[in-house]
């Protein structure tokens, strides 16, 4: 196994920054997963949502992989005031606009500040905004987890541990209906922060032909887990067993990790060095926190414009390929408008 330093642009980090982009959308427009029916529509729904549940995963593997080394380029307080404008200020100016935009539609209505407090804490505007807190944390975790960047026994470690008291014991304990006390969950490592951990570790690795192979393995295993626990538990019970949905249970964990060396390894081929493809592939990229900002708006405003059914196969599957385009579009237009563009779409 050797061990590198990060570069400062990698094609699989863009690359992996797309396809999450694309992941994400895809598992918005596929709502019809979170009403069970023991019905052909609900078990295709289920398979595109475990298929594409190890994006938001990978999303914090990315910011691990390319931040853990922070310190190489800049200081603290500058690594923290960079993320504040690339991160914070897109997120408050766009929570305002859409909470602008569902006024004036009449989707929210003003009931005191309380409860617009209580709406921003919760990210009840704009509920796919969620995400940004687990996110912040890990920014502000990593001053802490830099540190330990050189110390990769240590890192895996509290991988290891994290993965089997966070990610493993809960499982265990709650299939075979025993009480889980939260207290042993490893409390240096919980949270999306083992996701953060886990990109630069498995960036910064080398891994052998064979060592790939087990954890695609693992990964498809976590997969195809997810899938027919879900589906025969649900059918059982007559309503969603969500047992292994959470993003920190060990079949996501697997398969995030599977896809994220997958693609590392993928865009050492040839044909994925070209030129031209590597442009191309960074130009997407470029746009992926733009999209995630708007794509909820532009998914609203196709389905309802073309008065689309959102529960059918066509919607379900080429949907998100739809949204993804045109907010594409529209991001790439705003960006190029001076100053306000590279502040709402950094």
């Amino acid at each position: 196994m050797e061990n590198k330093a990060v570069p400062k642009r990698v094609v699989c980090f863009d690359a992996l920054n797309v396809l999450a982009c694309l992941s994400v959308i895809a598992m918005h427009c596929n709502g019809a997963v979170h009403v069970f029916a023991d019905t052909y529509v609900w078990r295709q729904s289920l398979l595109v949502d475990v298929l594409a549940y190890w994006a938001v995963p990978v999303f914090i593997m990315l910011s691990g992989a390319t931040l853990m080394r922070y310190r190489e380029r800049y200081t603290t307080k500058e690594f923290l005031r960079r993320r504040f404008l690339k991160t914070g200020i897109p997120l408050v100016v766009w929570t305002a606009v859409f909470y602008v935009y569902y006024r004036a539609e009449g989707t929210i209505t003003w009931t005191g500040w309380r409860a617009l407090l209580n709406s921003l804490i919760n990210f009840t505007i704009v509920p796919v905004y969620c995400f940004f807190s687990p996110l912040f944390l890990v920014y502000l975790s990593l001053p802490v987890l830099s540190r330990l960047s050189d110390d990769r026994r240590v890192l895996w470690y509290m991988t290891g541990l994290g993965f089997a008291s966070c990610s493993v014991l809960p499982f265990v304990c709650s299939a075979l209906q025993l009480t889980y006390w939260g207290n042993f969950a490893f409390p240096m490592l919980g949270g999306y922060l083992i996701f953060a951990v886990l990109g630069y570790l498995l960036y910064t690795t080398e891994l052998s032909l064979w060592q790939r192979i087990v954890l695609y393995a693992l990964g498809a295993f976590g997969a195809v887990v997810r899938y027919f626990h879900t589906a025969i538990a649900s059918v059982q019970e007559g309503a969603i067993n969500k047992l292994t949905w959470e993003h920190q249970n060990w079949p996501t964990v697997l398969l995030a990790a599977a896809v994220f060396v997958f693609v590392k390894y993928a865009c050492r081929y040839p044909l994925f060095q070209r030129e031209k493809f590597v442009r191309l592939v960074k130009w997407l990229s470029g746009a992926s926190f733009g999209i995630y900002l708007i794509h909820v708006f532009i998914m609203e405003q196709i389905t309802y414009r073309f008065s689309i059914n959102t529960l059918s196969g066509w919607w379900r599957l080429f949907g998100a390929f739809a949204v993804y385009f045109v907010a594409l579009l529209l991001v790439k237009v705003l960006q190029k408008i001076p100053y306000v563009g590279k502040c709402l779409f950094p």
